[in-house]
């Protein structure tokens, strides 16, 4: 007999998750909350109970924790005799531990047998569609990749890009972008797709849903999880659906050991680095002393994560010391009418270039143009313009992320900074304009640094490799 389903915590969060599973036609049996004003009451049809009348029952119960004190409700309810198996975080609409406890009954409602759009052998999660950020562009080269191998790939992307599509020839499926039918028409695409490979770069619904239609259909689907964020739901959902995932991809030295003490097993975690080509001679002129220091941002042009408006700050502190420099400021995001106000109002016009967009194409000649690239961001998976600035011999002067460490050796072709230090970003801007002759040294050492990386990681042998191991540890598992 099914065990009764409870939101414990009828607030904000229970009320905005019982919303989400009302579009799959999901409901709780009934809500629990410690607030005794609430007892008796409903949300929406269903009754509130005090925690007495579960503890009663405690053995029949599943209790989703819908409440932002979830770690304290756990003990409480561990100390009650409730199974941990039974206790599942559900502290948001996206909870990995939620949507892995709803997976089967979500299946149910997925057609099995819709007809295809086409028939591919990997497909490439891209979520947030077709934007001009690094794991996208890193998308785009594993496509050419996997071409280049004689695999058959496509991207498996939201709906809405469909007219971006013909215009480029993307090979793609489209998902559906409405919340109430996203879930299913993933797994709609990946099981009539026929595909044996999926490759997830974001926690979200291409993953729960390549997972769900390897658990509960196709036991052989290869699900390749690529870690490029150091956010916390990234290693909730691996960690949640690790029973699932064949192989996962960790671009830092940071996201490798902070997933691997989440007891993510090793033999599972493989090293990723971009690839990106440069010139070993690293032949290129850096600016002279008695010219303008350049340089350079490329990224998205938001103050949430990358902290542009710093940027802004960064300037002012350089001009008043007197520094003869020039900043060139690449990209595009929500920030950028106000950067572009900044620059007008604090008299920067001078100093600091905004320069939109630059093609991937174009973006080499970009950063060969440059002596410095500058980064304020609070958080980073492994910056992929990072590399790219490398390849092209700028000398990095960036916060302390993670992959930062990575890529720089503090004071041997980079600085370091701490999120946030704007004086010190600014002391190695100063310190690199009256040491010029460093530029280039510290820039070769960056180049070889990337051409050391590219003979490790040539992307078809990588790729080649991954995708014909055998992966023989699957048959421990019970996958049904």
């Amino acid at each position: 007999m099914r065990k009764k389903q409870v939101f414990w915590g009828a607030g904000k969060i229970g009320k905005a998750v019982l919303t989400f599973w009302e579009m799959w036609d999901l409901s709780p049996d009934f809500f629990c909350d410690n607030e005794s004003a609430l007892w008796g009451k409903k949300v929406n049809h269903i009754k509130i109970l005090p925690p007495e009348e579960i503890y009663k029952c405690k053995s029949d119960v599943t209790i989703f924790l819908t409440c932002y004190q979830y770690a304290e409700v756990k003990e409480e309810l561990l100390a009650q005799g409730i199974s941990e198996e039974e206790i599942i975080i559900a502290d948001s609409i996206r909870a990995p531990e939620m949507i892995y406890r709803m997976s089967e009954q979500l299946f149910l409602q997925v057609q099995k047998d819709k007809k295809p759009e086409n028939t591919y052998e990997c497909l490439i999660d891209l979520s947030a569609g077709m934007v001009l950020g690094g794991v996208e562009r890193w998308s785009c080269s594993l496509l050419k990749t996997l071409q280049g191998l004689g695999i058959k790939s496509a991207y498996l992307m939201p709906r809405q890009d469909r007219e971006k599509e013909n215009e480029r020839e993307w090979p793609a499926l489209f998902i559906e972008e409405a919340k109430e039918k996203r879930m299913m028409s993933t797994m709609e695409q990946i099981v009539s797709s026929e595909a044996h490979t999926v490759v997830c770069n974001f926690p979200f619904e291409i993953m729960i849903g390549a997972c769900a239609v390897k658990k509960c259909i196709n036991p052989d689907l290869r699900i390749i999880a690529v870690l490029h964020n150091d956010e916390e739901i990234y290693y909730r959902a691996m960690t949640v659906w690790e029973k699932y995932i064949d192989t996962c991809l960790t671009i830092s030295t940071k996201i490798k050991s902070t997933l691997l003490e989440r007891g993510f097993p090793a033999f599972k975690v493989k090293d990723l680095y971009w690839s990106v080509s440069c010139d070993k001679k690293n032949n290129r002129t850096y600016s002279p002393a008695d010219t303008p220091l350049q340089i350079g941002y490329a990224g998205r042009i938001s103050v949430i994560q990358k902290r542009v408006d710093l940027l802004i700050r960064v300037a002012e502190k350089l001009k008043a010391d007197g520094i003869n420099f020039c900043m060139h400021i690449a990209g595009s995001g929500d920030y950028e009418e106000e950067l572009k106000r900044q620059i007008r109002e604090k008299t920067l016009d001078n100093e600091v270039r905004f320069v939109g967009v630059v093609d991937h194409e174009h973006i080499m000649d970009f950063w060969k143009r440059q002596d410095v690239c500058i980064s304020c961001s609070e958080w980073e998976g492994h910056s992929i313009s990072h590399s790219e600035a490398m390849a092209a011999g700028a000398v990095l002067v960036i916060t302390d992320t993670s992959g930062a460490r990575d890529d720089v050796e503090e004071g041997v072709n980079g600085f370091l900074a701490d999120v946030g230090d704007i004086e010190a970003l600014a002391k190695h801007l100063v310190y690199l304009a009256a040491h010029r002759e460093l530029l280039h040294t510290m820039g070769s050492r960056s180049v070889r640094k990337i051409a050391a990386r590219n003979e490790s990681m040539e992307p078809e042998r990588y790729w080649r490799r991954l995708l014909e191991e055998k992966l023989i540890w699957r048959i421990d598992y019970d996958v049904s």
